[in-house]
């Protein structure tokens, strides 16, 4: 069956690339764009395609946002990220909250084009996963997050620390998530302690050394 198809990334030749080769290698009845969340919010209240290829970085909001309207109003479409978001920090989070597939930007046309037919055909995609597939090896059960300092931050603490990342103050951030300034700086205050850091520039270096990127 040919699939309606939703792109929501805040980069045009993101959106673009993956449209031309959708729509070149699978049987697509229509695909929409959607460059902010905002954008992408407004899409989802009045359509429901059977496919959402999702950025987490949106410019105005963060991706994670929207799977509780995804639950709630389209619990029958698949969500596919496709970032820059580090998968060892993000895809455990992305996948118990009903995500399909996490894959990286830096993935071949190949795997992305494996990475939607699968998660079309109701399984689920992990590039880790496929990346070990092809090394002829398998992932110790017990080591996602070994290692990885963020695996004990809270989802609200990790877009806080998100935010901040990208440049944001408590306020900018009370702003973007509807919370208080001072609620915000208790949420910077636990994920600076957990992170053994005590300012934005540590917290940077420490980001880098263990690969999170913003895109």
């Amino acid at each position: 069956m040919p699939l309606n198809i939703l792109i929501a990334d805040d980069h045009v030749i993101i959106r673009r690339g993956l449209r031309n080769l959708l729509q070149h290698h699978l049987r697509v009845r229509s695909i929409e764009e959607a460059g902010s969340l905002a954008e992408l919010q407004r899409y989802l209240r009045d359509s429901s395609p059977d496919l959402l290829v999702l950025d987490l970085q949106l410019g105005d909001g963060h991706g994670l946002d929207v799977f509780e309207d995804v639950r709630r109003d389209h619990p029958q479409m698949r969500v596919l990220v496709y970032t820059m978001s580090p998968e060892n920090i993000y895809a455990p989070r992305v996948m118990a909250m009903g995500g399909a597939g996490f894959l990286s930007k830096q993935a071949s046309e190949e795997e992305v084009l494996t990475a939607v037919r699968r998660v079309m055909q109701g399984k689920e995609y992990r590039s880790h996963e496929h990346e070990l597939k092809r090394m002829g090896t398998s992932a110790p059960a017990s080591t996602e997050g070994a290692g990885d300092p963020f695996a004990g931050l809270s989802d609200r603490e990790l877009r806080v620390m998100n935010e901040l990342l990208n440049g944001a103050t408590v306020k900018d951030i009370a702003e973007r998530l509807d919370l208080r300034p001072t609620t915000v700086a208790t949420y910077k205050a636990r994920l600076f302690d957990k992170l053994g850091v005590s300012n934005v520039l540590d917290l940077q270096r420490i980001a880098t050394l263990h690969g999170y990127f913003l895109s």
